[in-house]
């Protein structure tokens, strides 16, 4: 993440870190105590062999120390992809996840929910720092306002799809690049913190005035819904 908070400044729910043989490469989210929830761009095919794939979450940590008492890892044995356009997919654990005060899943929002312009929303996760000073072994957190799709879209050109949601950009460049993929955009309600949308890669990341593009959950939570039925 480039240019962002450290971890523990923010109130947030911690993201969970996908892994291969133990090395971080992208971002999820829990939506239930044995689903994730990322993007595909993370993943070569959706038919990838899972074997050595884990999900790692309760800690600030990208690199923990043995024995961090609420970190837990867990083999990941199933992806499913989402409709074509999603650029989603959802991972199932190979057991349940135990909530604890630093593992907790995150709500869903309801369905075609347009988050209002303005509201501060969170992201989070262990990416790249493009050569600044913050340290990227440790989480790190930013606030970033919703930016109206309209709006968005003046800066795109028209590119931004009703599948997709924005956010701005400020202080000299906040915003999610490599390894923060499939991470969670998420805003806090009365109840909880709620899922509102993936990061996904962008040409350029944290780039001064350049609004972020997220999948916009609330569009796909039908199909969220259906996949954790199903198994």
């Amino acid at each position: 993440m480039d240019k962002g908070m450290r971890g523990g400044t923010v109130v947030f729910i911690i993201p969970l870190s996908l892994s291969t043989k133990g090395n971080h490469f992208c971002g999820g989210s829990l939506v239930s105590s044995k689903w994730v929830i990322s993007t595909k761009q993370c993943f070569s095919s959706c038919y990838v062999d899972l074997p050595g794939y884990s999900a790692m979450m309760g800690t600030l940590f990208r690199n923990p120390i043995v024995g961090e008492p609420d970190r837990q890892t867990i083999p990941l044995t199933k992806i499913v992809c989402g409709p074509s356009e999603s650029q989603l997919v959802m991972l199932q654990l190979e057991y349940h996840a135990q909530f604890n005060e630093r593992v907790s899943q995150i709500c869903l929002p309801p369905e075609r929910y347009i988050v209002p312009e303005g509201t501060l929303c969170e992201i989070a996760g262990w990416g790249e720092t493009q050569g600044t000073s913050t340290d990227d072994s440790v989480l790190n957190v930013a606030q970033i306002p919703v930016l109206s799709n309209k709006d968005c879209n003046n800066y795109f050109r028209g590119r931004v799809r009703e599948n997709e949601m924005c956010t701005n950009s400020f202080q000299g460049g906040v915003g999610a690049c490599e390894r923060d993929y499939g991470g969670p955009l998420a805003c806090q309600n009365s109840d909880c913190w709620v899922l509102e949308g993936v990061i996904i890669p962008m040409r350029r990341c944290g780039h001064p005035g350049q609004p972020n593009i997220f999948i916009r959950v609330s569009v796909y939570v039908d199909w969220i819904k259906k996949v954790m039925e199903m198994a």
